[in-house]
């Protein structure tokens, strides 16, 4: 078996494939890191508006779309049954059940 001499060619050539060959697996690395990042900012904003909207729903208040859409059916509805004002919307009331207070705090006793 005899030693293949390698030319300065071909080791140029070799060492010319191997750097694009790492180039190109830092730039997929680049890519995978910048995608990684826009989905947990995108989580991190979705993750956000559900927080406010459990917020206001546990709060009782309605969101802004919801209480815009409010006041205009209210409005609506006076014009249909010729009403000068709309009536004052109703306050939603929470599901949840109220919470008894202990017996130390019984104002009745």
């Amino acid at each position: 078996m005899t030693a293949r001499t390698i030319t300065s060619d071909e080791a140029r050539a070799r060492a010319e494939q191997r750097f694009q060959k790492t180039a190109q697996r830092e730039r997929d690395a680049e890519a995978a890191e910048k995608a990684e990042a826009d989905r947990r900012r995108a989580t991190a904003a979705k993750m956000e508006k559900l927080r406010a909207l459990r917020l206001a729903r546990d709060s009782g208040e309605a969101t802004p779309a919801q209480a815009e859409a409010e006041a205009e059916n209210e409005k609506r509805r006076a014009e249909l049954l010729g009403l000068e004002k709309a009536p004052a919307p109703k306050r939603k009331t929470s599901m949840r059940p109220r919470k008894a207070a202990p017996a130390a705090f019984d104002p009745a006793a």
